[in-house]
């Protein structure tokens, strides 16, 4: 039956959904946004954030190992409860073993590792690449009015390891004037209120949250009403009976009309889901501190912090406008893409930025920053209601992009920093004279 409002039972799936996918990356956010307190006594001090980025992309193996048995099995329905359920479990044993051995270090060729922690963070890789796909396939179940609870979730993974960090106190640094008239003045961090294994038990708590929750929606009668599949009905029709199939066939008839697709146009927002993935998770992140660090830490600090609620706002506005046209879709990318160039532009110019050192470069550049992740993120959305109609695969290889697109952008970013080494990092208190 179709519902002009919302039941109770509505809100409770969409509340439970939410806290189902907060599991999808929350742990490898959590990780990086604990980066600052972990690199204080670990041997890799910095490099420890490039290891496990590096680690983090050798997760898609997962991905694409379910992309290989979907080709090979074309005719088997790909499932996503039980890798659903794997990855939530494995998830939470991970993050308590986090709590007990993340300072565990070996010696290897004369030098520390970090390994327990680089070795949990590929499973959690593992893990959070593969949730990218079956998470998108498990929301294929609902109907298209919960969709947006994944975008909702998935921007709660970094914003609630963030809020726990400035909880902690974590990254908050004060510098101390040079006296022997240096550039590089120096750093004094402040003791975190809880501490390390107190912040992975987090982590556990809220995993073990997002079970329950997943548990909830396959074992109880909430979730019932929600799924998109029509329960059966009787042989004998009433007039109500036959007025609710009309109102099913008239609103299916309109929803095809909105998501009309050609086979072509649906293959292109492919594309562009893989392309604003690929800005999104793979190539931002990772310049973060070359565009905002040399407008100060402060800068940086807001910039970091507030680029999350950017996808929370992106969900807002899915809320209020799930569907535009298709010709709306590429101007927000175009207008993304200009937004977007013009941090890498910075991005190349630190640690000597246009309007550096002035409240209008400040102003300028988080303006920026932050509009790129709308621009780019609300587009995203609309791509998956999109794809959500034209296939019943359509989400499955919207994750796949998701993922392909983080992936390439990583790489990409990664020969730009490391190979090429065409980005200068700006050291927190460093003073440069421009």
């Amino acid at each position: 039956m179709i519902r002009n409002k919302w039941t109770l039972n509505d809100y409770i799936t969409y509340l439970l959904l939410t806290l189902v996918f907060l599991s999808s990356w929350t742990d490898i956010n959590g990780i990086f946004a604990e980066l600052p307190q972990i690199v204080l006594t670990q041997p890799e001090h910095w490099k420890l954030g490039a290891y496990l980025a590096l680690i983090t992309n050798f997760g898609n193996i997962a991905p694409a190992s379910l992309v290989l048995i979907k080709c090979l099995y074309k005719k088997h329905t790909f499932n996503p409860i039980p890798i659903n359920y794997i990855i939530i479990i494995i998830g939470m044993l991970s993050c308590l073993l986090l709590v007990f051995f993340w300072q565990y270090t070996t010696i290897i060729r004369n030098q520390k590792y970090s390994t327990a922690l680089l070795i949990l963070a590929f499973f959690l890789s593992l893990l959070d690449c593969t949730s990218s796909v079956s998470f998108a396939e498990y929301i294929q179940k609902f109907r298209k009015e919960f969709i947006s609870a994944l975008f909702l979730g998935e921007s709660l993974t970094s914003i609630i390891p963030s809020l726990l960090a400035i909880v902690q106190g974590n990254g908050q640094l004060h510098c101390i004037p040079s006296i022997n008239g240096t550039n590089i003045t120096g750093i004094v961090y402040k003791t975190a209120r809880f501490s390390v294994s107190i912040y992975f038990l987090c982590l556990f708590f809220l995993l073990t949250i997002s079970l329950i929750s997943f548990v909830l929606l396959q074992w109880t009668q909430a979730a019932r009403t929600t799924r998109q599949n029509v329960s059966k009905m009787s042989f004998k029709l009433t007039e109500n009976d036959i007025e609710t199939i009309n109102t099913l066939i008239e609103q299916k008839t309109i929803s095809s009309e909105t998501f009309h697709l050609t086979k072509t146009s649906y293959l292109i927002l492919l594309f562009g889901c893989a392309y604003t993935s690929s800005i999104l998770f793979g190539i931002l992140l990772s310049i973060s501190t070359y565009v905002l660090m040399p407008y100060g830490h402060q800068i940086f600090y807001f910039g970091t912090i507030l680029s999350p609620w950017m996808l929370t706002l992106t969900w807002i506005f899915g809320i209020i406008k799930p569907v535009i046209s298709k010709r709306y879709i590429f101007i927000l990318i175009l207008c993304g893409s200009i937004t977007f160039l013009f941090d890498m532009f910075v991005s190349f110019k630190s640690p000597c930025p246009p309007f550096v050192n002035t409240i209008k470069g400040d102003i300028l550049i988080l303006t920026i920053w932050l509009s790129t992740y709308v621009l780019l993120g609300y587009p995203r959305l609309i791509i998956a209601n999109y794809v959500r109609n034209y296939s019943s695969n359509g989400m499955f290889w919207y994750g796949v992009n998701v993922q392909l697109g983080a992936l390439i952008g990583s790489i990409i970013i990664y020969h730009l920093i490391e190979t090429f080494s065409l980005l200068y990092q700006t050291i927190p208190c460093e003073q440069i004279i421009c």
